[in-house]
Order: C-alpha cells, then structure tokens, then sequence
C-alpha cells in the first residue's frame, strides 16, 4: 500500500470515528474535580468521546437540577439523591469515592494540633479568622457548621469571624494571607498552592461523604454516560480516586 493511499484510509478513519464521537455532558459536586478530570481524560483517550463536565458546590447542583437543568451524568454526594429522583436513573447509580474534612493554614505558619474535639475548639477560639463553606451550598460547611460547631458549642463564636465560601478551593484565601484557616474537603484543599495540610477532623466530629454519579433522565446519551460511569467505578477509573487521597466507597 502506497503512502498516498494509507493517508487517505488513515483520514477516512479518523472521519468515521469523529462522527460516531460523543460528548458526555456532566454536572459535578466540585469536592471530585482534581480525579475526576483525571479519569475522564483517560476515559476519553480509551473511547474518543469527549468529556464536558461543570463543578459547583452541591446545594447549587441541588438547585440547578429543580429548576429544571439537566446533564447527561449528575454526580453529587450520595445522601442528596432521595430528593432527586424525578431527575436521575436510579438503576444507574455508582458509588465514586469518600471524601474527608480537614484543615489547613498557609505553608510556613505554626501547624496546630486538631487531633482531638477539645485540641480542635482550642485552635478555632484561638484563631482571628478562618473560611468554611456556606452551609447552604457546601455539604463540608453544612456539617461544620450544624453538626461540628454545635458539639463543642462554639458555633456563634466562630460564625462571628469565618468568611463563608461560595465554592471553589477556597482555601486559596489562606494561602493569599486573606484568613488564618479553612476548613474543606482535604480533596479541595490538597491542589492549593501555599498552604500545609494540618491534618483531617478528629473521628469523633468526621463526615466522610460518598459521591456518587448516575444517567440523569432525558440525557441526551445515556449510554456513553453510563459507561462514564462504569468506568468511574472500575478499578482502572478509581485509581485516579485513591491516588489523590479519596477512599473507597
């Protein structure tokens, strides 16, 4: 076969595999979003379809999807899809990763010592300033802020002088010198440049939340999303997972 003739057949190939390509459209809690985008790029490599995934905290997902917003996969924390199940298949659910809460200061600056409920009150009482995610739009904040700060009964004190988060890596304003601490998903705080992990919530006041995805209904591909999903799911797609500190499901 001629140089001529395997160009041509190697352009008709490309054009075959071009038109029968994919984009998978994808609305995700943004706790996912350093192994998500990892695994999504290997999942593209291995099926030519194209990933288009959105990141937003899970009450705004939640608020999205009522009004009426929809995506070929929806992933959010798994304790969220009860009250969306008019908008998801549950049939195709998948259980992704476990996500945990920690803490962290700007890199160079003393490391405390979270270890234990009263070590933890102790550094927030000290602290001048800290960021935590709105309770409304965050589930890391929701639990802080209704469940954490409750238990060692210093929720108005610390309310008083947090910054609340809208999403995002918010604990960026640490490492700008903006606060002292934030309090996240130690997924959404590892990518951050400038600031030292001190450590996760002690086990007595952790919540560690699974995210999971599923084909939400009238995708317009179900079935490439679904093998989004089990792909995800896999031991190959959950690498991308456990390499970056989630846990298994």
């Amino acid at each position: 076969m001629n140089i001529a003739i395997r160009a041509a057949l190697g352009a008709t190939l490309l054009a075959s595999a071009a038109a029968f390509a994919t984009e998978v459209l994808v609305m995700s809690g943004g706790a996912v979003k350093s192994a998500f985008a990892d695994a999504a790029a290997s999942w593209q490599q291995k099926t030519g379809h194209t990933v288009n995934a959105s990141y937003a905290p899970a009450g705004d997902l939640r608020k999205r999807v009522a009004a009426g917003e929809r995506a070929d996969i929806l992933i959010i924390p798994v304790e969220n899809f009860a009250a969306l199940d008019a908008a998801i298949d549950v049939s195709t659910r998948r259980d992704l990763a476990g996500v945990s809460i920690g803490a962290a200061v700007k890199q160079g600056a003393p490391v405390p010592d979270i270890s234990t409920p009263e070590k933890l009150k102790e550094v927030l009482l000290s602290v001048k300033s800290l960021t935590y995610m709105d309770p409304e739009r965050g589930t890391s904040g929701k639990h802080f802020h209704e469940t954490v700060l409750p238990k060692l009964g210093i929720r108005d004190a610390v309310r008083a002088k947090a910054t609340l988060g809208a999403g995002g890596y918010i604990a960026e304003k640490v490492a700008r010198g903006e606060v002292e601490l934030a309090i996240h998903t130690v997924t959404e705080i590892a990518p951050v440049a400038g600031v030292t992990i001190i450590g996760l919530l002690p086990p007595e006041l952790q919540k560690t939340t699974i995210y999971s995805g599923a084909v939400m209904k009238g995708a317009k591909n179900p079935n490439e999303a679904l093998a989004l999903l089990d792909y995800l799911a896999s031991p190959e797609g959950r690498k991308a997972f456990l390499d970056r500190g989630y846990t298994a499901p």
